[in-house]
């Protein structure tokens, strides 16, 4: 029989921080766990311990050991979306500053996390009866998970749940899904210490007035506990052109045409820092003779605008698309060359620094989710640029559209096999992808001179036409797939960011 843990936020938020102070995404297990030790500790249920303070009873301290050895086997995330605030409220925190004033402390005011319904933690056997009974008891103690900002409600079940991410015990780094931080025995000693240590009377030296003062609230340690990630239901289908994204938060915003520049800037920045031996997959170069994959490494900038939550902190986002039937050892280069990244520099423009840590996200959940009564599009951002020349007069950036697709999604079982070679095969890629329910709703040439805010490359005798559309993709992708499309969907270019309209709206509607 199944078992579960239910946190309702009344409030709708979630407030809590990491051990560097940065807002907390989730609740985790050890915090969950520390929620119900300090129940346990100081609510109605507590006992008293052999020093005369209060203690959880036999019956908690067995459920919370218990909780220890026996992690959660799956979770259940609700939509949920970051906002890292802009505003900075200040408190006086009782000390005194050099001058003798009372010195201020600021926080950031809105660092919350709206959550859309209840965080669920579940177990596929049931505990046993008296640790159930423990957490039937001692979960309506608990007043709140995070910050005192964040009031829950905790209630237990045994009904059956289906949770959207399960314990992966073999994760790697290229695993998609939530980090959190697991309790490990010894994790109720650790907490009962450093209340402990907080609560030992000073000696009248130590409790002299000083100038200036330091705050003397402890952070709380973090020595039993482990890492772990809980992965996606069925994260990725495998066939899908990236299925995993790095987010590498940044301190600026990015305009549209200068993207590709930008993305131009990540890619020799990161060549730099892997230096000889950069993979094929990152550089492009292959070697003379075999084929090369489909799509290698992207590099797309992403904005506040876009319908994605990006880190706390960032302005804007370098998302790296890392494509799928890539050996493990050439991700894992790009990775540590990625999380290495300080700093990009781009022609004539202001740089950018990373303000936070890379972020790695599922590419097929990437986009949020289209809202009830709506029908989800994509347009090309920045403006897409054809792959090839076209196969005739009667070629139009309709069907450069479809083929550029056909390119990306080419090595996929979702496309049958294509043969044939120049023009034939462009125009039967082309009818495969329209055969596969995907449809250009509307295209039309970019009129500009300035043809390298969209493509990093010209060849000196082709002829390069932006172009801008709104497609929908049929059966190539789900919802909030990320993917582009074009000559330059490698470097900033292409890039099919979601349009949501509502039924019935028209033809006109999806062009503006």
């Amino acid at each position: 029989m199944p078992f579960s843990i239910s946190a309702e936020l009344p409030l709708g938020t979630y407030r809590g921080h990491d051990a560097d102070g940065t807002p907390e995404r989730l609740p985790s297990v050890a915090r969950l766990h520390a929620a119900l030790l300090c129940a346990a500790g100081f609510g109605p249920r507590a006992v008293a311990g052999e020093d005369g303070e209060l203690a959880p009873c036999a019956e908690d301290a067995a459920m919370l050991r218990w909780l220890e050895q026996h992690p959660p086997d799956g979770v259940s995330i609700p939509p949920m979306q970051m906002n890292s605030g802009a505003a900075t409220a200040y408190r006086d925190d009782g000390t005194l500053s050099p001058s003798r004033a009372i010195r201020k402390l600021g926080k950031a005011a809105g660092a919350s996390v709206a959550v859309g319904g209840a965080l669920t933690w579940s177990w596929l056997e049931s505990p046993p009866p008296r640790i159930v009974a423990a957490l039937e008891a001692l979960c309506p103690d608990v007043p709140h998970l995070g910050s005192t900002e964040s009031p829950a409600r905790l209630t237990t079940s045994t009904q059956t749940t289906s949770p959207t991410h399960v314990l992966d015990q073999d994760a790697s780094v290229f695993s998609g899904g939530e980090d959190t931080a697991l309790p490990i025995p010894g994790r109720i000693a650790e907490l009962a210490a450093a209340h402990a240590a907080t609560r030992r009377v000073p000696t009248l030296a130590k409790d002299k007035v000083k100038s200036p003062e330091g705050s003397e609230s402890p952070i709380p340690p973090r020595g039993s506990t482990r890492p772990a990630r809980y992965t996606r239901v069925a994260a990725t289908s495998g066939d899908v052109p990236w299925p995993d994204v790095l987010l590498v938060p940044l301190s600026g915003a990015v305009g549209e045409r200068d993207r590709v520049r930008f993305a131009v800037a990540a890619h020799r920045t990161l060549i730099g820092i892997i230096g000889d031996g950069a993979p094929p997959v990152l550089t492009g170069a292959y070697p003379p003779g075999g084929r090369p994959p489909a799509n290698r490494i992207a590099l797309q900038l992403l904005s506040t605008e876009h319908p994605v939550d990006l880190p706390s902190g960032a302005k804007a986002a370098l998302a790296v698309l890392m494509p799928r039937d890539v050996p493990a050892a050439d991700l894992a280069v790009v990775l540590g060359a990625v999380r290495t990244l300080r700093r990009l520099r781009a022609p004539y423009r202001d740089p950018l620094t990373v303000v936070g840590h890379t972020e790695l996200r599922s590419g097929e959940s990437f986009w949020r989710e289209p809202a009830a009564g709506t029908v989800r599009l994509w347009r090309t951002e920045p403006a897409a640029v054809p792959d090839t020349r076209g196969t005739g007069p009667n070629w139009t950036f309709g069907h450069a559209a479809l083929l550029s697709l056909g390119f990306v999604w080419q090595s996929s079982p979702r496309l049958p096999a294509v043969e044939g070679r120049g023009t034939a095969r462009y125009r039967a890629l082309a009818s495969a992808v329209n055969a596969a329910g995907a449809a250009v709703v509307w295209a039309e040439p970019l009129r500009t001179s300035a043809v390298g805010d969209y493509a990093h490359r010209v060849h000196p005798h082709a002829v390069v036409r932006p172009y801008r559309a709104v497609l929908s993709l049929g059966d190539l992708g789900g919802p909030c797939l990320v993917q582009a499309i074009g000559q330059s969907r490698h470097l900033g270019g292409g890039l099919l960011v979601p349009v949501d309209l509502p039924e019935g709206s028209t033809y006109q509607d999806a062009t503006r």
